[in-house]
């Protein structure tokens, strides 16, 4: 009876465990951390990025960045942390929209800047860059002024 047991487990756990193995190694080799489905920092059978990613700083502690990629592109929401654990920044990737909606932050909490960013592929770059205008507001959260970016630099501080 135990060895029926034993031997129906096998064939029942042996092609999880066989799955497990080539979906955990990287194509640099090296292995993924989490449990399927909750595992990070996947590549799909191409080799570009997918699912959830944290990107984490050299203590392998503090998180940096993370957000969800889609076959190589950046999808939903993206945070961004400073050293410190508080949030810089939240980029938020809409699929209907041509550019990403991005709110950056004081140390304190406080929102500091909105405004609308875009990537542009080329053939030998990929580009990120600022445009339109952007709401500044101070220390305390208070609005101060708007500034208008043309790809990527200030043209006008009103």
């Amino acid at each position: 009876m135990k060895k029926r047991f034993y031997v129906l487990c096998a064939f029942v756990l042996l092609p999880f465990l066989a799955e497990a193995q080539l979906i955990a190694k990287a194509p640099d080799g090296d292995y993924q951390k989490g449990i399927w489905p909750f595992r990070i920092n996947r590549f799909d059978n191409s080799g570009r990025f997918h699912g959830r990613w944290k990107v984490l700083g050299l203590d392998d502690k503090t998180v940096i960045r993370k957000g969800r990629f889609r076959h190589g592109s950046e999808r939903g929401t993206w945070r961004y942390y400073y050293p410190s654990g508080k949030l810089f920044m939240v980029e938020k990737y809409k699929r209907r929209l041509d550019h990403i909606l991005v709110k950056r932050y004081h140390e304190n909490g406080a929102l500091a800047k909105v405004g609308q960013a875009k990537i542009e592929d080329t053939s030998d770059k990929t580009r990120y860059f600022w445009f339109g205008t952007w709401e500044v507001y101070d220390e305390q959260g208070n609005f101060s002024h708007n500034e208008y970016y043309e790809n990527g630099q200030q043209v006008l501080n009103q």
